[in-house]
């Protein structure tokens, strides 16, 4: 269960330096201009005299980390920010997706918001109007189909420019079981609302993976119009699908590419990594020497897993060890996502899944889901290790909980090869690995 500081002891901790910090728009200026600026140490001096907006943008800083202390404070930021309805609203939406993307978060935080809609009028203005339609997204049990028409009434008299009814409806028709609806209002919402991307895959179920492909399609012809923001959700979300190569992942990344899009610079060469045999390696290195330009230590992660890859002249193990140490000492921890990789495949010695998944465990304490995947997939059919379906199914669900795409095509698969008591005997189990991995490190 998530644990949140008190918040006197969070509003000591931040003002504990008397330095002078740069003003709230001077740092959002400076995030503007690159969104990888260290701005924390500004962030905490302004939260620690009170300064509510401040406390939910280090909230947002702190939220993007892989460590576990870090990821507590960001939820007891955003709780401070909210300030029981006095203070940011929006820290509500942010807390909320990001509860939705941990393993056990929505859960987790359910009591606090079921307390939190409480605390302001729903209808009180457009701000509070938007905040509670945000909020029906993430917990749509929170509120009643009546009361989330009026919102949607009221969003559309308020909106200038682009409005999200389209996406709201599309979620109250899911929550009322009008799936033929719901599914022509997440297509609509598709054409301006990048949040519809994820949502829309969600609701496809457990065809999505083909159902996806095929709707998504029908708006390739008019792929110049769709917000930038959009054709990357889509672009990335494709290459992540495990399938056949398709030549429709390619069209949607070059597209968000081509409108200087960097994270579908990201998702193209990890989409070609995974398809050496019809991707070059010359190819792949070149991207990632663009994603360096603005995102560094994430460019230097791709190059070590890209020397990783079997079936490529460039295989060297040793060279992503080096790249892998570096990233380490530098503190970016996602690296650790290397290092099991190359104990996993045996790059430096032999095969040694025990290390991959101690390493994996690192971040899977720290709440990232993709590590729990990882231990899945060893677990699972794993070179070197025994399998163990059930405990393979425990780490997928915990990894789909937090929100890991690639997953949820592995856990039906899992589904389909386990039976009906050892299904229960993994989502009992499922608990008891986050608390044994959480006490373990």
């Amino acid at each position: 269960m998530t644990r949140t500081l008190p918040l006197s002891l969070l509003l000591a901790a931040l003002a504990a330096s008397s330095a002078q910090a740069a003003s709230l728009q001077q740092i959002e200026y400076r995030l503007h201009q690159d969104p990888q600026a260290d701005v924390e140490a500004d962030l905490r001096l302004l939260a620690g005299r009170g300064d509510r907006a401040s406390m939910q943008l280090l909230a947002d800083v702190l939220a993007g980390s892989a460590d576990q202390a870090r990821q507590q404070e960001a939820v007891a930021l955003y709780q401070a920010a909210f300030a029981d309805g006095q203070g940011q609203l929006g820290a509500l939406v942010a807390l909320a997706n990001f509860s939705e993307r941990q393993a056990n978060g929505l859960e987790a935080q359910r009591g606090f918001f079921q307390a939190a809609v409480q605390r302001f009028p729903a209808t009180r203005d457009p701000n509070s109007v938007q905040v509670s339609l945000d909020l029906f997204l993430v917990y749509p049990e929170l509120y009643q189909p009546a009361q989330v028409r009026e919102l949607i009434a009221l969003h559309q008299r308020a909106c200038t420019s682009t409005c999200a009814a389209p996406l709201y409806r599309a979620r109250l028709a899911e929550q009322q079981g009008q799936r033929a609806l719901a599914d022509n209002l997440y297509l609509s919402a598709l054409r301006s609302d990048a949040r519809a991307v994820d949502r829309y895959y969600q609701f496809l179920g457990e065809q999505q993976d083909e159902l996806f492909p095929a709707r998504v399609s029908s708006l390739l012809g008019q792929i110049d119009q769709l917000p930038v923001a959009v054709v990357q959700a889509i672009g990335s979300l494709l290459s992540g699908i495990p399938r056949e190569h398709d030549p429709q992942v390619m069209q949607w990344l070059d597209n968000a590419i081509a409108r200087h899009a960097d994270q579908a610079l990201v998702s193209k060469a990890s989409y070609m990594m995974s398809a050496p045999q019809t991707y070059s390696a010359e190819e792949v290195f070149a991207l990632i020497d663009q994603v360096e330009l603005t995102r560094p230590q994430e460019g230097r992660a791709l190059r070590a897993s890209a020397y990783m890859v079997r079936g490529w002249s460039s295989l060297d193990p040793f060279k992503a060890q080096d790249i892998i140490q570096g990233l380490l000492a530098e503190g970016y921890q996602n690296a650790y996502l290397n290092l099991g990789e190359l104990y996993s495949m045996g790059g430096l010695d032999e095969v040694d899944q025990a290390k991959a998944i101690e390493t994996y465990r690192i971040l899977a304490a720290r709440g990232v889901p993709s590590a729990y995947y990882r231990i899945a997939t060893l677990y699972g059919g794993g070179k070197g290790i025994c399998h163990d379906k059930v405990k393979a199914y425990a780490y997928a669900k915990i990894a789909v909980d937090g929100g890991e795409l690639g997953a949820r095509k592995f856990l039906k698969e899992l589904e389909a090869q386990i039976s009906q008591e050892q299904l229960s005997q993994a989502l009992q189990a499922r608990s008891g690995i986050i608390r044994e991995i959480e006490a373990a490190l």
